[in-house]
């Protein structure tokens, strides 16, 4: 993002104030409104759960997502024809990745705390470095091994399992969901790789969008037909109908939003703002539904959140360290001295 912009340009009238500051990050502002949305959304979820069940509530939010989707794409004057067999079986999968990972992510939030499962989603930086080193042979060092350790006492301390915490669970349901939520996050990595090998192959971000949420939206309508207990249900009259009104318009503008801030402000910034989803969802969660969040969990998904936010600092840094080597041995062969200013021309967006 372009910081050097005029004074008119950022809309505020106190040149070299905070104010301009503020204006000129505004991205900042929009990614952490958009996580607010996202923590919104999961909290209504578990609201409608006893209404409409989690898979229907999936397929409307999915289903009006895409009735924005589509005008969208005409916009940009986007094509859904994908060129080359790669680029569909790439979309494919991670299609599938992702819709496996949005159901499950439903049922943990159906089934257990939305904090605590926002919590165990947030070691999906984890299983990116994990599934880095297997498929792309990305470097994984004994730090990363030593905060993926930590992680997952994180996930013992949130999920509480009856053979180290006493008590059990009241049903078999609330004892899958933690393992929903960690399964969920594992397919969130698997869909972030294969995305981010997509976008080196030139394929628009609204198209992905478009082809996942098709595939959300069947997957989601097959699931609902299948699997749920009570089958297609009619959203009874009054406030859950307008609250499923409302999921499906807060998910398009929450989308939206997080799809601009990716596209103008450093990805590792986005991902460590987002850990804010956690905290928005406890305060959320306990002023909507009354849930008051559990003193041990909570310590769980602060570790968890510390853990994702070192692991995405320390990826930028290593990142940074190899640009600027690069840098370096452009200069040495040129017979410049190497610059800082060269370094944020070549991170990542």
């Amino acid at each position: 993002m372009d910081t050097s912009t005029t004074d008119s340009a950022s809309g505020c009238s106190f040149p070299g104030s905070a104010c301009e500051k503020l204006c000129r990050r505004k991205t900042i502002h929009l990614t952490i409104f958009s996580i607010l949305l996202f923590a919104v959304i999961n909290v209504l979820v578990r609201y409608t759960k006893d209404s409409v069940p989690v898979y229907e509530v999936l397929f409307l939010n999915y289903g009006i997502l895409l009735l924005f989707v589509i005008p969208l794409m005409m916009y940009f004057g986007e094509s859904i024809i994908l060129n080359t067999r790669e680029h569909v079986l790439l979309m494919g999968i991670s299609g599938m990745t992702n819709a496996a990972a949005i159901s499950l992510f439903y049922f943990g939030i159906a089934h257990m705390s939305v904090g605590d499962v926002t919590a165990i989603v947030q070691t999906m930086p984890v299983f990116v470095g994990i599934f880095g080193r297997i498929f792309l042979k990305e470097p994984f060092d004994l730090t990363d091994f030593i905060l993926a350790i930590i992680a997952f006492g994180g996930v013992v301390l949130i999920a509480q399992p009856p053979f180290i915490f006493r008590g059990g669970y009241d049903r078999v349901a609330s004892a899958l969901a933690p393992v929903a939520a960690l399964l969920s996050s594992a397919m969130y990595a698997t869909t972030f790789l294969i995305t981010r090998r997509m976008g080196t192959l030139g394929i628009s971000s609204v198209v992905i969008v478009f082809h996942h949420t098709v595939i959300i939206t069947t997957m989601s309508a097959i699931m609902t037909t299948f699997l749920s207990e009570d089958g297609w249900m009619t959203p009874p009259c009054g406030t859950v109908r307008y609250v499923l009104a409302a999921m499906g318009l807060l998910l398009c503008v929450a989308r939206c939003l997080l799809m601009y801030c990716y596209a103008n402000e450093e990805s590792f910034l986005v991902s460590v703002l987002s850990s804010n989803e956690v905290v928005f969802s406890y305060i959320l969660e306990f002023a909507i539904i009354g849930t008051a969040p559990d003193p041990v969990a909570m310590l769980g998904a602060a570790l968890m959140v510390s853990v994702s936010m070192i692991i995405s600092i320390k990826r930028v840094r290593n990142f940074a360290f190899r640009c600027l080597c690069r840098l370096r041995e452009r200069d040495r062969q040129t017979d410049q001295t190497p610059s800082s200013e060269d370094l944020p021309r070549l991170m990542p967006r």
